[in-house]
């Protein structure tokens, strides 16, 4: 039996932007967008700061990704954007910045930075685009989620975290969504009005998605907070204004990266009586009858964590704790240890040098994902490297000569930063980290990093390669902070 033949690959053609439209079923989101506008606003709220860094990208350079073509499925007239939707808010903006006026969750130094952002560019706003234009949605979904989920890290992809994969997997199929997802377009939906609600549950959402699995997992929980699941759906059984302070309360204080004991919430919350001693020490806010005993109805000013959820101590063990009579009753000891937080094995973790050239930025992704226990060496030759490139692009950006010596770069590099980096240290407390670099930074202790690529018998320890990439870090930051014009050559 003859096969058949290979798919061509998805159609190209330039079409208007003014025809594409967001996803309003967007992975991304907490919950369906309503409108386009809405759709807007639950991008902003979720990806916020990527795609101020996209624009910043987009009108510096005036292009877009040729390696990575936005997917679209056509609707009528109009393009609905598959693949592609943070491109498409950055574009929004880029073209008309006004459209940030009507998002409540974008506060005017957000709105200012785009502003700056598109006058500075050389370029005008693009009116039209060049999308590839998949024949369904189904045909766009398994290329889509490959490119979210296999963690290969391309340029300007971002992988889906677990809440989006989550998502992502009852788009097609609503009834299997996981309580986790239900629970959130449930409070996301319900108390839409409430920005500080929102703001705890996308960080939730986002860093500890897990967490909220665990925790409306639990029927102990389902019971005492009133949550009826069913049919990939959850609904309030007492109604959004009985529940809202102590979902409030709940999200407000998994937001927080660790529990008052200092343990983080997985371990803090572990077992079933776990969970329900928790809850004991929000008795006062649960929907046992209907409306909750104390505390203000959801969505009015005055309806802060503290106020609502009662003292903040008391969640976490704190001596405050009131019961539902109104005694004062401490919660049980929990006498497990906190888990000792593990020794630092890498560096540069999270550094963002945007302003530094591709290679740069690339020389230190891969620096931080090396284990400094193991590969000490490597690690070291690759410290002395970026701080060589990086002290060099930023001097040469300010017109400054470039010094051979590394030691004198890098106070070089310092003094432009801080001018009074080389005046005598004073007390601890009000020493910056850059005049603590300055002063540390001697044709003595530069060896460390030049013997590692210099001398064929030297041998760095772990713990050399970290001291000296904290002392440094700070100087990396404040040097991509303050790019100067010049160009590199």
């Amino acid at each position: 039996m003859s096969k058949k033949p290979m798919k061509p690959p998805f159609p190209l053609e330039t079409v208007p932007i003014a025809r594409l439209d967001f996803d309003l079923r967007n992975s991304r989101f907490p919950r369906d967008a309503q409108s386009q506008d809405n759709a807007l606003e639950l991008m902003l709220t979720t990806a916020g700061q990527d795609c101020l860094q996209l624009l910043r990208d987009l009108t510096r350079t005036g292009q877009m990704n040729s390696a990575d073509v936005p997917i679209v499925v056509r609707k009528g007239s109009r393009f609905v954007v598959m693949e592609g939707n943070r491109r498409l808010t950055c574009l929004r903006i880029w073209g008309d910045v006004n459209v940030l006026a009507g998002v409540d969750e974008v506060d005017d130094e957000y709105q200012s930075k785009a502003e700056r952002l598109i006058a500075d560019s050389a370029y005008a706003a693009p009116e039209e685009l060049r999308v590839a234009i998949a024949p369904s949605e189904e045909d766009a979904d398994h290329w889509i989620e490959r490119k979210h989920s296999s963690g290969a890290g391309g340029t300007g992809t971002v992988e889906w975290g677990a809440a989006m994969k989550d998502r992502r997997k009852a788009r097609n199929n609503p009834a299997a969504a996981s309580r986790a997802m239900a629970f959130i377009e449930l409070v996301s939906t319900e108390f839409e009005e409430d920005h500080a609600l929102l703001t705890d549950l996308e960080a939730v959402r986002a860093q500890r998605y897990t967490m909220i699995q665990r925790f409306v997992d639990r029927g102990v929980v389902r019971e005492r907070l009133g949550l009826t699941f069913n049919a990939g759906k959850m609904t309030f059984d007492e109604g959004p204004g009985a529940t809202h302070d102590i979902v409030r309360a709940v999200l407000h204080d998994f937001a927080q990266p660790k529990a008052a004991s200092g343990k983080t919430w997985a371990r803090e919350l572990d077992t079933v009586k776990d969970f329900s001693d928790y809850l004991d020490r929000y008795a006062h806010l649960l929907p046992a009858n209907g409306a909750p005993a104390t505390g203000p109805t959801y969505g009015s000013p005055s309806a802060a964590p503290s106020e609502s959820a009662g003292p903040r101590s008391g969640p976490n063990g704190g001596p405050n704790s009131s019961a539902p009579n109104g005694s004062s009753s401490a919660p049980p000891a929990d006498r497990r240890p906190p888990r000792p937080t593990p020794p630092n094995r890498h560096i540069f973790r999270g550094l963002v040098l945007d302003q530094f050239t591709n290679r740069i930025q690339e020389i230190v992704r891969q620096t931080s994902m090396l284990d400094v226990t193991r590969q000490t060496e490597i690690a070291a030759v690759l410290l002395r490297v970026i701080l060589d490139l990086t002290t060099y692009q930023f001097l040469t950006s300010h017109a400054l000569s470039v010094d051979k010596h590394l030691d004198k770069r890098l106070r070089a590099a310092i003094k432009q930063l801080e001018p009074s980096a080389p005046n005598g240290l004073g007390q601890a407390e009000s020493t910056s980290s850059l005049q603590k670099a300055f002063h540390e930074t001697t044709s003595d202790s530069i060896r460390l990093v030049q013997y590692a690529v210099h001398d064929v018998r030297s041998g760095r320890t772990p713990n050399e390669v970290l001291t000296l990439a904290d002392r440094y870090q700070p100087v990396l930051v404040a040097m991509n902070a303050n790019m100067g014009n010049n160009p590199v050559a």
